[in-house]
């Protein structure tokens, strides 16, 4: 391995394996789904809610992507059922991602011909970098989010096709990434087979002077996993895309913009023409499309929400990269991007599309996150510009100079980010990282006996998937109590909208503390206990508020704090 990427790849992996455990703070719901899932495929062959080997995860309702889980189960299996092996796929494929990204950008090069070096610095190794200190990706490959295992399985897909054209066996391995990578977020859904798309087009003369031999498995494999896919979408894997999409909210929208023409006067047939669901859906669609393009969401605001371990109010690229993004729009205007590159100018286009199409709290780098590493790609291809523009005129005499500052405002941002990262986010974003919920789940499971009864509430968000991963619930017993959460025959969408539900001696509803039994563990967030109360237990955030109380008025021989 060339020691420049080498010592790079060591890097990406001490950001993204150090302190594992404790950062990102806390430990969302889908990443205790993910786990017990996990858990439980190991020991019986069966999910939590007791579906053999399932092509879609139930979890809470949302029915997710599998992959992330199957992952996850060798890492289970070897480190048992923590924080760390839940998280250990997404930081072990986002370390890898770095070094694909090298292969896949020398394998352009090789093929087109094109020599984008600077000094001992070349193309690849610039874009390596680049994602191996880029805070959206490091943010995103930190907790057990699927939606980053993208990053490594279509840039690993689009080296094997390319490589498949010198040595066609390449093409089978390239059908199975890309097969497998249809089943790890949404996003990947649509991206996918327009990337795939692309490929074909753009080397449509050089497939064609393949045998039929040659291309034919790897043509039936794909096939293969587009059917399951396409299966997939009948047994729920498309409802949370259902559930969040743009022309479900614009219905309402239109209907009411069109109901205050019609009060203002303007004829029905003409307010209809001008409000209605496609104009509302295709206005939302262009702002929210052109928004992860903005130097808002790239430089300055970044994501709209912590949920997915990014931090708010930082931009998921680096102020020192917005020479480079320039760079590389002039790169592309000046149509020097050779026909090679142009899948991966397909795959940055599309890739905002899914995230575009949903609405949300605003900016949402997770699902977004497919942008990445071809976002670094370009991002080198502009530093490569940048520097050749160095090199001409009076600015050549100034070179050094500029290059020693720009690498020393370089160095301060990338220790800013570190800084934001690993010491200042947990008291930023411990609220909304569920932070509490299975630091409870651990003190219960050691304080609780099966005689005692426990009402934890559902304000926690889903609090039955942490107390299930804290005490490594029965994966049997828990499947057995899974019969009776009946929430889509009540015709919820949410398991955690049930009035009540059981999981042993849980009971997981809404705390009432006029009318709760207090001879009973109750365990809920602090507005749901009158502030008087002093016989509590208290978990607290990172910044001393408190998150989660216990109140237990026979045991008072618990600490008061936690």
């Amino acid at each position: 391995m060339d020691k420049k990427l080498f010592i790079i790849v060591v890097l990406a992996f001490f950001l993204r394996f150090y302190l594992l455990s404790v950062i990102p703070v806390g430990f969302n719901p889908d990443e205790a789904s993910f786990g017990y899932d996990a858990y439980s495929i190991l020991k019986t062959g069966k999910d939590q809610w007791g579906h053999s080997w399932p092509l879609v995860l139930e979890s809470f309702g949302d029915f997710k992507s599998p992959l992330y889980t199957y992952l996850a189960m060798p890492s289970v299996a070897m480190f048992d059922l923590n924080k760390f092996s839940v998280r250990f796929p997404n930081a072990l494929l986002g370390t890898l991602a770095v070094y694909i990204t090298y292969l896949l950008v020398k394998q352009l090069k090789n093929i087109s011909k094109d020599k984008l070096e600077i000094g001992i610095w070349n193309l690849e190794i610039l874009a390596a970098l680049l994602l191996a200190i880029s805070p959206w990706h490091i943010m995103m490959s930190r907790g057990a989010f699927e939606a980053n295992l993208t990053t490594f399985l279509l840039p690993l897909g689009i080296y094997l096709f390319l490589k498949g054209l010198q040595r066609p066996k390449f093409f089978i391995g390239s059908s199975i990434i890309f097969g497998l990578n249809m089943f790890t977020y949404h996003a990947a859904k649509l991206v996918t087979p327009i990337v795939f798309a692309s490929l074909v087009l753009v080397f449509l003369k050089d497939i064609k002077r393949l045998t039929k031999k040659e291309i034919l498995l790897p043509i039936i494999i794909f096939l293969f996993f587009l059917a399951i896919f396409v299966y997939t979408l009948f047994l729920g894997s498309s409802t949370r895309a259902l559930d969040v999409n743009i022309f479900k909210s614009s219905l309402g929208a239109s209907s009411q913009e069109r109901l205050n023409d019609i009060l203002s006067g303007m004829p029905e047939s003409l307010a209809r023409t001008i409000h209605n669901k496609y104009q509302v859906s295709s206005r939302w669609f262009a702002a929210n499309y052109l928004q992860y393009f903005s130097p808002l969401f790239l430089f300055s605001q970044g994501p709209a929400e912590g949920t997915y371990g990014m931090i708010p109010g930082r931009g998921v690229l680096y102020w020192f990269e917005l020479p480079f993004l320039i760079g590389a729009l002039a790169f592309i205007l000046e149509r020097k991007l050779n026909r090679y590159f142009l899948p991966l100018l397909v795959w940055l286009l599309v890739a905002p599309i899914p995230a575009a199409l949903t609405t949300g709290p605003g900016y949402a780098a997770n699902r977004a996150v497919v942008m990445l590493p071809v976002l670094q790609i370009f991002l080198a291809i502009g530093c490569v510009k940048c520097l050749s523009f160095l090199s001409k005129g009076f600015l050549k005499s100034f070179r050094k100079l500029i290059l020693v500052l720009f690498l020393f405002f370089s160095a301060y941002l990338f220790l800013m980010f570190l800084d934001d990262y690993f010491i200042q986010s947990p008291y930023k974003t411990a609220k909304v990282r569920n932070y509490g919920n299975l630091e409870v789940a651990y003190w219960l499971n050691e304080n609780v006996t099966d005689k005692d009864k426990v009402v934890v509430s559902t304000r926690l968000s889903e609090p039955h998937i942490y107390i299930a991963f804290a005490e490594k619930w029965d994966p049997i017993l828990y499947q057995e109590a899974t019969k009776s959460w009946n929430y889509q025959k009540l015709g919820l969408g949410w398991l955690d909208q049930m009035p009540e539900y059981t999981l042993g001696n849980y009971t997981f509803r809404p705390i009432n503390w006029v009318s709760e039994d207090k001879d009973r563990f109750l365990v809920g967030k602090p507005e749901e206990f009158p502030e008087s109360l002093t016989q509590r237990i208290i978990v607290s955030y990172p910044n001393s508020d408190p998150a989660i109380y216990i109140v237990t008025p026979q045991r008072q021989e618990y600490a008061k704090t936690y």
